[in-house]
């Protein structure tokens, strides 16, 4: 008869996933390192880099009225366009981020044919004498491209061109710096998106249409080149960030005080926050920020963007994310495993370089141990012009290095 023990053992093991169980399966219930680095198991991925671009069938509506609507964009086009569906945020309304000032209107649709069909339409009203308008003012309709749209987005991205939504680096240039890249947006950039709401009475374009700042955030979010890391530094991400927070808090208070309840409502912060939270751009830790901003349950964010259960504890991570489909308790035994280790390696260090650990250990969470040491960042200017490619690098060789000390015999 087996012992209370074993039994308590045997039920553990039988609530385990499946994939938890293929990879503690062994004599000692560790795999080799090996086996633990390998894909089907290793469960965490580099997040900006799970950002995929999609060329889209793309119109471009010129001379639009400052003051347009996204659903009259989207009446215009007719209830019969095939358009993206409105989660996947189809239209762009291009804003200035510094000046506030609008002229032209993106619409993305499922195929190119779609988004050719939808012009020949309307070239088809002005033949037949109907000119196409929005508002009061008459508008031009053509068919664009994803790299015209990238380029209005991200008017300040100098030293690149679009091919499609992937941006191509132009060789550097020592003696025209300006021709330079230096970032697909700047950080003025994104101070002046949040003051275009906090002082209206400024931007006399936004005044008008107060959503627009909001609408432009999005369309920066969604269509951020997120996966090119080696060029998006510590700062500028934070700068995106940043923004984000502040125009979250910016519109909860319009809500509160129904400032504007026709534009500045509960949809458009579902909007906005729902951009934020499926950014692959943002650190699990920057998306529990948000959520707890949105007040969304713990269910709908592992559930609906796939967060990591304890996201709170993922304080160190600027790179790495869950993968995708991963079970939570495979998750949570590499993060236990990690933990351990790393507190292994402090009590075995001098006793005043444990001590010093220990004490900075306070003012940080204890979810990952002491994996913050492992890396050895020191904040500051230079950790903030490290790209995320960078930081990538030294956190999978941080999990490397600790998986193999605490595996090393198994």
């Amino acid at each position: 008869m087996a012992s209370p023990l074993a039994l308590q053992e045997q039920q553990a093991f039988d609530y385990r996933s499946d994939k938890l169980k293929v990879l503690t399966s062994t004599p000692s219930g560790y795999p080799s390192f090996s086996t633990a680095m390998a894909p089907e198991f290793f469960p965490f991925v580099e997040g900006s880099k799970q950002h995929k671009t999609v060329n889209h069938g793309v119109v471009k509506i010129r001379n639009i009225p400052f003051d347009t609507k996204r659903a009259e964009v989207i009446a215009f086009l007719g209830r019969n366009s095939k358009i993206l569906n409105d989660s996947d945020e189809p239209v762009h309304i291009i804003m200035e981020r510094v000046t506030s000032k609008t002229m032209d209107a993106y619409v993305e649709f499922c195929t190119l044919e779609d988004a050719m069909k939808a012009v020949e339409r309307h070239h088809l009203n002005i033949m037949n004498g109907r000119v196409s308008r929005l508002g009061d003012r008459p508008v031009d309709v053509e068919l664009s491209d994803q790299g015209c749209l990238m380029k209005d987005l991200f008017p300040l991205a100098v030293g690149i061109f679009w091919d499609g939504s992937r941006p191509e680096f132009k060789a550097q240039k020592p003696d025209q710096p300006w021709e330079n890249f230096k970032g697909f947006i700047s950080e003025e950039e994104m101070t002046m998106l949040v003051k275009h709401v906090e002082v209206p009475h400024r931007s006399p374009f936004s005044k008008d249409c107060p959503q627009r700042p909001y609408e432009c955030l999005i369309s920066t979010l969604k269509k951020f080149p997120w996966s090119y890391t080696d060029h998006i530094t510590i700062s500028q991400r934070r700068a995106v960030f940043k923004a984000t927070c502040e125009l979250l808090r910016l519109l909860a208070r319009s809500i509160y005080k129904t400032d504007n309840h026709l534009h500045l409502n509960r949809q458009l912060y579902r909007r906005v926050a729902s951009a934020a939270m499926g950014c692959h751009g943002f650190t699990p830790l920057m998306k529990d920020d948000i959520a707890w901003f949105a007040q969304m349950s713990d269910e709908e964010q592992q559930l609906g963007y796939g967060q990591p259960p304890y996201a709170f504890g993922w304080r160190h991570q600027y790179a790495m994310c869950l993968k995708p489909g991963m079970p939570p308790d495979v998750v949570e035994w590499y993060i236990a495993l990690i933990r351990d280790q790393t507190l292994r390696d402090t009590m075995s260090r001098p006793l005043q370089d444990r001590n010093d650990i220990q004490e900075r250990t306070r003012d940080t969470d204890p979810y990952w141990g002491h994996f913050w040491a492992e890396l050895g960042h020191v904040m500051g200017p230079a950790f903030d012009s490290l790209t995320i490619a960078q930081v990538a690098h030294m956190e999978f060789s941080a999990v490397e290095r600790i998986l193999s000390r605490a595996l090393a015999c198994h």
